[in-house]
């Protein structure tokens, strides 16, 4: 039977010190994909996780597939190997029903994992690079997760990483409309990130890696040329940054630069080409949600300036974890079923094959009696004979699917596994 494995880290093994150092470009993850060393591959990456998921009929042993993954991000497996961990078998299936489903995140029920859990299957199922066994597993845990957001209020009473982002600026800052917020980065979570800002402000500014994207938004925003960035950055209260970057886009340096010069430009409540009313406080919140870390966490050492990344927010305390509790119950007994239905599955294909063993057995043992018969009934005209391998051959096939394809739909694997084993022994 073809097994299951998979190794990665996440924000409860690994700071993002550490796993920003395991981010994988896409053009590597392609390449990986499309020239898998096993036998069924698929990555997932994000800012919270890189994991690693195949299916092989040969053994996997954990240093092999750990080592596979820190070549792929280009790390040392000697300095890495212990923020890794390593599942195989029902484990991994357990494991993926869920982080699909949002119960492995930072927010508990977030939907932003289903999200990208769907977009790293599609591409490596796209490049030929998962087979039977991961399509099912992952079909299954996109379905069950589907489920869960449609049969309980969990999502609802969830919080993804934009939104426990937004509940830090409302801590920091009491009145957010009088303040200007600028994003970097506008991908899913920039977008999700946007969405939460205007419900309490219309003085906000936004860069993507192509201006035409920010122009998008230009209805609800000032677009600003990620080249220009610097201009807008010492001006604004909030910053949030949620680009994808190999390099830091924001460095101590060159920040304490635009600080000095937005001293003589205050900002206040303005859009761009507005004129100055006055002098605001100088406090400043970044929150950096790329992973990689968009910025030098050292800007945090500049006096008035918050520096917050992913691994802070888990630190908020969401108010409605009671309510959470309640639905995560039912979350869970929907993700049972799931994973109860795929393990049946999983168990299962092994015993097909073993049954398809045992029906191309007993055709093959009706073919070889037929022609003992037509051996003695040499002047049989060629179309009775065709006829009588036919009969033989369908009596064969109904009693495979009488005693061998109804016995393996209606029991257990473990059950049927006995009753093959009591064929064999009668056979002997």
């Amino acid at each position: 039977m073809r097994k299951i494995y998979m190794a990665g880290m996440s924000h409860k093994v690994a700071e993002i010190a550490v796993r920003e150092k395991f981010y994988i470009p896409m053009d590597v993850k392609t390449e990986a994909l499309g020239h898998s060393p096993f036998d069924e591959l698929l990555i997932l990456a994000t800012c919270n996780r890189t994991e690693v998921y195949v299916a092989s009929d040969r053994e996997i042993a954990e240093a092999e597939l750990v080592q596979y993954v820190c070549r792929l991000a280009g790390q040392k497996f000697e300095d890495f190997a212990k923020f890794f961990y390593f599942k195989a078998g029902d484990d991994v299936a357990h494991h993926v029903m869920n982080v699909c489903a949002g119960l492995d995140s930072v927010a508990v029920g977030e939907d932003q994992i289903l999200h990208q859990i769907g977009r790293a299957y599609e591409t490596a199922h796209s490049l030929h690079a998962t087979g039977n066994s991961l399509n099912k597993l992952f079909q299954g845990a996109i379905h069950t997760t589907k489920r869960i957001k449609t049969e309980t209020n969990l999502s609802k009473l969830s919080c993804n990483i934009p939104f426990l982002a937004m509940k830090q600026v409302q801590r920091t800052f009491d009145d957010l409309e009088n303040r200007s917020v600028y994003i970097v980065g506008l991908g899913e979570m920039g977008s999700l990130m946007l969405k939460y800002v205007q419900e309490y402000t219309t003085n906000i500014f936004a860069s993507s890696r192509t201006f035409a994207n920010a122009e998008k938004f230009a209805d609800v925003l000032t677009p600003v040329k990620l080249e220009d960035r610097y201009k807008v950055l010492g001006k604004c209260d909030v910053v949030v940054l949620c680009s994808i970057c190999q390099e830091p886009l924001i460095t101590k340096d060159e920040f304490e630069n635009a600080l000095s010069a937005s001293h003589s430009e205050p900002f206040g409540k303005l859009r761009a080409g507005s004129a100055a009313s006055g002098a605001i406080e100088s406090k400043r919140l970044i929150i950096d949600l790329g992973s990689p870390r968009n910025a030098e966490a050292s800007i945090g050492e500049i006096p008035g300036v918050q520096y917050v990344c992913v691994d802070d927010l888990e630190k908020i305390v969401s108010e409605n974890r009671r309510l959470r509790m309640v639905e995560l119950e039912a979350a869970q007994k929907i993700l049972k079923e799931g994973l109860d239905e795929f393990l049946q599955w999983y168990r299962m294909d092994e015993v097909s094959k073993d049954i398809r063993v045992h029906a191309d057995r007993m055709v093959a043992t009706a073919n070889e009696e037929s022609e003992k018969l037509l051996r003695s009934m040499p002047d049989l005209p060629e179309n009775e004979r065709e006829r009588i391998r036919m009969m033989y051959e369908r009596f064969a096939k109904k009693m495979a699917n009488d005693y061998l394809y109804k016995v393996k739909a209606g029991n257990s694997p473990e059950d049927v596994k006995v009753f093959l084993k009591c064929l064999e022994a009668s056979d002997e």
